[in-house]
């Protein structure tokens, strides 16, 4: 791919996120953990659009590991990532896709990882990170089932609670774990969009 179509893929994401998967208000957002925070990000919202999906497989796929044989993780947020990233590969280098799942199927083979993936490296992706326990249970369950993961790559860093060092600890040295986005940059665009929306009310207001 080339530097400007992977500049513009990474910008149309960039605006998708902002605009419809963050939100900054303070004290109005309660976490999982049960913390409140000023700030909402819940990229299905954005990836859930048809215009995100190639942006995304195409800014991904030029990110991956030249090993990998298949690209996965925990569903259900990796699983946009892996499909748009196998999609934009075909004709190509022909990745599959693999998603593990929370607990192992009830019945039939009882499967802990889904798609035709059963050896060879692997690219594990996850769509937040904030403490990085869904990537870091991906991580495990990958290898658990044979796979070899050799690279980590998040859509979205939350910088919170130090998630992609604990990812770092669990992947080991020799593999690579990096983020496309991190929350800083979601908002400095978010505060900057928003500046000019208000600028330009005022002026035509």
């Amino acid at each position: 791919m080339g530097n400007s179509m992977a500049a513009d893929d990474r910008a149309t994401l960039l605006e998708l996120l902002v605009t419809l998967a963050y939100d900054h208000s303070p004290g109005a957002y309660v976490l999982a953990s049960g913390k409140k925070s000023d700030e909402y990000l819940d990229c299905k919202m954005a990836l859930s659009h048809a215009e995100a999906l190639p942006a995304l497989g195409r800014l991904v796929l030029s990110q991956i590991d030249p090993r990998a044989v298949a690209v996965g993780g925990l569903t259900m947020g990796a699983d946009p990532i892996a499909i748009s990233t196998a999609q934009v590969s075909a004709g190509g280098r022909n990745l599959r896709w693999f998603s593990a799942r929370k607990e192992p199927k009830k019945h039939g083979r009882r499967k802990l990882i889904e798609g035709d993936v059963s050896s060879g490296p692997v690219v594990v992706v996850d769509d937040v990170v904030t403490t990085g326990g869904s990537t870091i249970d991906a991580i495990r369950k990958a290898r658990s089932d044979g796979l070899d993961v050799v690279q980590v790559l998040v859509l979205v860093d939350r910088e919170e609670e130090g998630g992609l060092d604990r990812i770092r600890a669990e992947a080991g040295k020799g593999v690579a774990v990096t983020a496309v986005f991190n929350k800083s940059e979601i908002r400095a665009e978010w505060e900057r969009t928003r500046s000019l929306r208000e600028t330009s009310q005022r002026c035509c207001g």
